[in-house]
């Protein structure tokens, strides 16, 4: 079992002999702005704690397996995560496989949320069933919104599976759905369904018109003015719908009185104090 070492400790004490070495050589400020070009020192220094390796070099000649263990020992123990770890594991995607086999098999939510976010790294797409297992019937709310983004990226391979569960899965989860269905293309079923909840859903307009806009389709056009056009819309609500229309080719040019909405009285009032400065 590989050891677990704080590095993110190790590189503190870096830091700290940095300071103490260059006491009025170099102002504290300035020190702030060394961080990155000492962090990349650090990676290849050799340390006594890593039995003379370096951080870069301590987890290279690890197997998968072993460096996903290391990850749940790290999460397990409290121990800060090192970065040098991680890219241990996702370089090269040549550990897909181990961490594949983990998140079939782990249930702890900070470990799969680490899984998740290291095969989407890769560009994995072996987790795709899993990932939509999480956004049809997933509670923890962390996961089942990481398991939407990452299916944004193959929503065209998920599209009949989430196609077929959409009228079953709660509204909550149909958020997330809808959300992916959105990245696809040329599908009137997938048109159907983004338009009914756009209509179904006023009380969040921004997001679902966005759904709408990222689509693209123009047909929406017609449904993004007609929410607009309603004399009691929001501000916010109503720059919106306006993104969304011209992103989809269209125009809306008529003159709306917004002078007793709260968001565009702070507005105008940061734009005023600009000018006055």
């Amino acid at each position: 079992m590989i050891k677990v070492i704080d590095i993110d400790e190790l590189f503190d004490k870096y830091i700290s002999d940095f300071v103490y070495g260059n006491i009025g050589k170099i102002k504290p400020e300035e020190i702030e702005n060394e961080i990155p070009k000492l962090y990349e020192k650090f990676g290849d220094a050799p340390l006594k704690e890593l039995g003379g390796k370096t951080p870069n070099s301590f987890y290279k000649d690890y197997k998968g397996e072993e460096l996903v263990e290391c990850l749940k020992e790290h999460l397990k123990t409290g121990v800060s995560v090192p970065d040098f770890l991680c890219e241990a594991i996702t370089a090269d995607g040549k550990n897909e496989d181990a961490l594949f086999k983990a998140l079939k098999e782990e249930e702890d939510e900070e470990l799969v949320i680490y899984l998740m976010n290291m095969l989407g790294e890769i560009g994995s797409k072996k987790a795709k069933d899993i990932y939509l297992e999480f956004a049809l019937y997933e509670d923890r709310e962390s996961v089942r919104e990481l398991a939407t983004e990452l299916l944004c990226d193959m929503a065209e391979e998920v599209k009949e599976s989430i196609l077929s569960h959409f009228e079953d899965a709660t509204n909550e989860r149909k958020a997330g759905l809808t959300e992916i269905l959105s990245n696809c293309k040329g599908d009137d079923r997938v048109f159907d369904i983004l338009a009914k909840e756009f209509a179904l859903n006023q009380n969040n307009i921004p997001m679902y018109a966005n759904f709408l806009a990222k689509y693209g389709d123009e047909r929406a056009i017609p449904l993004l003015i007609a929410a607009i056009e309603n004399e009691k819309i929001k501000y916010s609500d109503f720059e919106e719908l306006r993104f969304a229309i011209e992103a989809l080719g269209g125009t809306y040019d008529k003159e709306r009185d917004f002078s007793s909405d709260v968001t565009y009285k702070k507005i105008r009032k940061m734009k005023n104090t600009k000018l006055m400065n």
